[in-house]
């Protein structure tokens, strides 16, 4: 398949995408300063920093599925001012618990991250279903370009123009075997696939199981609905047998979210998570700021004997939640 849309090749020079050198502690607590009203999501995507910094992700690069963009920001090394995090731009609280709304799927003129530091690399495309997502992305100065696109449907990319494709949101895709087939086309023959997928097991990492105990009711309002849409969640065998479906063969596979990580991640400040942020836009400047500050200086202590990728405090053995591949064309 061939498309209008173009990335330059790659050169003898080509940079590499890579996060700076900073500490476990330091890197949680920039993703908690970002995503400070839900804690678990600030430990999970350090868990997935930490994994994705082991790779050498070299360019033309792309990202599918970047969302807003912060995570990859946060990963390459930009740094925010405390004073901003995703919270600070939402629409629709009123309709998160119910309606099952994406709280963050909005932007508008105001919309402007306060950076203290760039990103160390720049990304050449990002692409994403929701075009607000996009608009924040751009603030970022992060992608040299930014492309809208459903990933249920063909790349519009022509054959081998990537040296990297990093995707952590393969799982939501319901076309999950062409999305699959379209990134071996997209990629460069000596290129790397980076893939962050969940697990099936993640059905049982959570409260489920305690139904006649908890009640239905109970489970609507921690899940939202969620494992609903992750189309494409499979366990390990079958997501292998997919890559090889598509003609990929796994370089590397590296387990970095466990059952125990799950877990905390199931409950969490989800279902409170629209209330909080309502409060939080209430509070002066001023007080928002000394409440942060103290907030991610607690979490970042309660979460850091779990920011490593084997901590199970459960006994036996688990299949992992999360897992990243390392993928290269089979031929």
């Amino acid at each position: 398949m061939q498309s209008s849309i173009k990335t330059p090749e790659r050169s003898a020079d080509s940079r590499s995408v890579a996060r700076r050198a900073v500490s476990r502690p330091e890197l949680l607590r920039r993703f908690l300063q970002a995503y400070w009203l839900r804690p678990e999501n600030a430990l999970w995507m350090t868990l997935r920093s930490e994994a994705l910094s082991a790779v050498c992700l070299e360019t033309p690069c792309i990202d599918l599925s970047c969302g807003d963009g912060i995570f990859t920001f946060l990963h390459c090394g930009g740094v925010f001012d405390p004073v901003f995090d995703v919270f600070t731009a939402v629409d629709r609280l009123d309709r998160v618990r119910d309606e099952h709304v994406d709280m963050f799927d909005c932007v508008d003129s105001s919309y402007q991250p306060h950076i203290q530091e760039r990103a160390g690399q720049s990304i050449d495309v990002g692409t994403d279903l929701k075009s607000s997502l996009l608009g924040k992305a751009k603030t970022l100065g992060l992608y040299g370009r930014l492309v809208e696109h459903d990933n249920n449907t063909p790349l519009p990319f022509e054959d081998s123009t990537f040296q990297t494709v990093y995707c952590n949101s393969a799982y939501w895709v319901t076309e999950v075997d062409l999305f699959l087939e379209q990134i071996n086309r997209v990629t460069q023959p000596d290129g790397r696939i980076v893939l962050h997928v969940k697990l099936d097991a993640m059905r049982r990492f959570n409260l489920g199981a305690y139904e006649d105990v908890l009640g239905a009711r109970f489970l609507e309002i921690i899940g939202r609905g969620r494992l609903d849409t992750w189309q494409a969640l499979a366990g390990r065998r079958e997501w292998e047998d997919r890559f090889a479906r598509a003609g990929l063969t796994i370089v590397d596979a590296t387990p970095f979210v466990t059952r125990t990580h799950a877990h905390l991640w199931d409950i969490g400040l989800r279902p409170i998570a629209p209330m909080l942020v309502r409060m939080a836009a209430g509070l002066t400047p001023k007080t928002r700021a000394s409440i942060k500050r103290d907030w991610v200086d607690l979490f970042c202590e309660l979460l850091l004997p779990f920011c490593k990728p084997d901590v199970d405090l459960l006994g036996g053995h688990a299949e992992p939640a999360e897992i990243q591949y390392v993928l290269a064309r089979t031929s």
